[in-house]
């Protein structure tokens, strides 16, 4: 057919965002004269008439190439607009899920388990066919037991494979209950029975599958921690998106007692103590990977709470250049961990990235041929070629009694995890002076005050000075949605207090279906790197006050930690609200 003949008129859409709309296609595509690739990517305005005529040109010239080909090589359409449209075409069309209201009367014409098996979520009928949105196209053996168990024709849309998993885990987890459980969501009046009813419950299927579901769901969604959070009427499920708590789930109150004593089974965890906190650990097995989850319940008004931490031993580990540093700080980096001695701190609160930079140190440092050995609170990743210790502390196995062991081992390079008493500090620091290159991590604000702190602990400044070559300070930032960024409102109090000119513009993500709601997406690391010379050194003395340290380190070189923030956020990665809250 020519292209210069009349484009049918536009009723499919590359993503459908509504039943109306879904209607209209599948009505659409009843009708005899059905759409070539060619018109539909013109009606539906992804590609310009001039762009398929030169592709059908061409395309008239080598008739071994599909229409398809040609447009990705030229760089008009993604491989993944060009699938999209071909499905359209076979009938399948894309939705976007979060749009579309999921009732139970539908939902519940299919299983939970056929539902999970096949991957697929019921959104309405139509015609008295059942619409199922599945991750991709089904079998022909898929549909037809599809189309028996539901006992009615089937059609079949597109959607996000994270849209799906979501729809699955809120629309056929709360219907696994036994009913007589439940309950009307008051509280119970015995409790002692409310928990050995949840030590049972915590064996049965509903409850474990309710368990793996959402922790499954969590490590899709590369969630670092799992929350379940009682309050006075519910139980709230949240996960730690890219630094960001989101709500995920909201359970009735009568879940908390099962779903706690499940997590402490697989946890090994003591499922009769309910008034102490608890600490274990598990391990799961999801996509061929070894996942490990770090267990925290602590009693509370209304219950015991949850956090799970998920620990991908695989993943996670980053290369010395994909920390963010500048080009003349990555090589001030690299000469401190290329040295034979001294000790390097790595330093900032809880969670602002200090393990992952201490691993892309040890990946740099293991090229060359050195025995280095970890002593570690837990084993976060794990690193072929070193020998990594997992602290015991209830067996008497802590840092210091660990670090008298790994010197007789011959090492070359000593990780440290944490350095938290005077005893590790010492040992860590007479170590370095004695030929062995120490890494560790220290909790301080910033990169000098690393140095107060060791004269806090009870260090010698002699043996400071002979022996910290370096000191990083960090910060994790939250990079902006590139999806949603919209041009940031700042206070003229907040501009003042940065130094900023009016007329400088910023942006932050007002959140989207691509970052979950949260506007952002990705995190990365914002420093400041401390190297000591002659200068500082002589400074150190027991009566010297953080200000003072803080110039010294300026004059020697070090750029501030807010100073490499206001870059990010004038670059329009990050936020400037975001940079205020991580560098202040």
């Amino acid at each position: 057919m020519s292209t210069d003949a009349p484009a049918p008129v536009a009723t499919a859409a590359p993503c459908i965002h509504d039943p109306e709309g879904l209607r209209e296609f599948f009505q659409l595509i009843k009708q005899p004269n059905h759409w070539l690739l060619g018109q539909y990517l013109l009606a539906t305005h992804q590609l310009e008439k001039t762009q398929l005529q030169e592709a059908l040109d061409w395309q008239s010239r080598h008739p071994g190439l599909h229409l398809g080909e040609i447009l990705q090589a030229r760089g008009w359409l993604t491989p993944d607009t060009v699938e999209r449209a071909l499905h359209t075409l076979m009938g399948v069309p894309t939705i976007r899920l979060a749009d579309f209201s999921l009732e139970p009367e539908v939902t519940h014409l299919l299983s939970a388990e056929l539902a999970r098996r096949y991957r697929v979520v019921p959104i309405m009928v139509l015609d008295n066919a059942l619409v199922l949105a599945a991750e991709q196209i089904l079998s022909a053996d898929a549909l037809q037991s599809l189309h028996f168990y539901a006992r009615c024709p089937v059609l079949q849309v597109l959607a996000e494979p994270e849209a799906i998993q979501a729809a699955l885990f809120s629309q056929y987890e709360d219907s696994e209950w036994p009913e007589n459980y439940l309950g009307n969501g008051e509280p119970e009046v015995d409790e002692e029975a409310v928990w050995k009813e949840a030590e049972r419950q915590a064996k049965q299927k509903p409850t474990v599958r309710l368990v793996n579901s959402f922790i499954e769901d969590a490590i899709r969604r590369q969630a670092s921690d799992i929350h379940l959070r009682p309050c006075a009427d519910r139980v709230e499920l949240l996960y730690r998106l890219q630094g960001t708590l989101v709500p995920v789930k909201v359970l009735q109150r009568q879940w908390l007692p099962p779903l706690v004593s499940r997590i402490k089974v697989i946890s090994r965890l003591n499922i009769a103590e309910r008034r102490l906190p608890q600490d274990g650990h598990a391990r799961v097995a999801f996509q061929g990977q070894r996942i490990d989850l770090r267990i925290s319940i602590i009693p509370t008004y209304y219950g015991e709470s949850v956090v799970i931490r998920i620990l991908n031993k695989q993943a996670g580990l980053r290369a010395i250049g994909e920390i963010g540093f500048a080009p003349e700080d990555e090589a001030l980096f690299l000469d401190m961990i290329g040295r034979s001695t001294g000790i390097l701190l790595v330093t900032g609160p809880t969670g602002s990235g200090k393990t992952t930079t201490l691993y892309a140190a040890l990946q740099e440092i293991r090229k060359d041929p050195v025995n280095v050995v970890t002593v570690e609170d837990p084993v976060e990743y794990e690193l072929q070629g070193m020998r990594q210790i997992q602290l015991l502390d209830s067996a008497g196995f802590g840092f210091p009694q660990t670090l008298r062991h790994i010197l007789r081992h011959d090492p070359d390079v000593i990780m440290i995890g944490e350095m938290r008493d005077e005893e590790t500090c010492k040992l860590a620091l007479e170590s370095a002076l004695t030929g062995h290159l120490v890494l560790s991590t220290l909790h301080t604000n910033d990169a000098p005050g690393a140095i107060l702190r060791l004269l806090e602990i009870g260090i010698s400044p002699s043996l400071i000075k002979s022996t910290v070559i370096g000191i990083l300070g960090q910060r994790l930032v939250r990079l902006s949605c590139p999806h949603c960024k919209t041009e940031e409102t700042v206070t003229p109090l907040r501009r003042r207090l940065l130094g900023l000119s009016e007329g400088e513009v910023f942006w932050r993500g007002r959140g989207c279906e691509q970052c979950h709601g949260t506007g952002f997406a990705g995190r990365v690391a914002v420093y400041e790197l401390f190297a000591l010379n002659d200068r500082v050194r002589d400074a150190i003395a027991p009566d010297i006050t953080s200000g003072q340290m803080r110039e010294l380190a300026i004059a020697s070189g070090m750029r501030p930690l807010m100073a490499h923030g206001l870059s990010f956020a004038r670059s329009g990665r990050v936020s400037l609200d975001e940079v205020y809250r991580a560098c202040q």
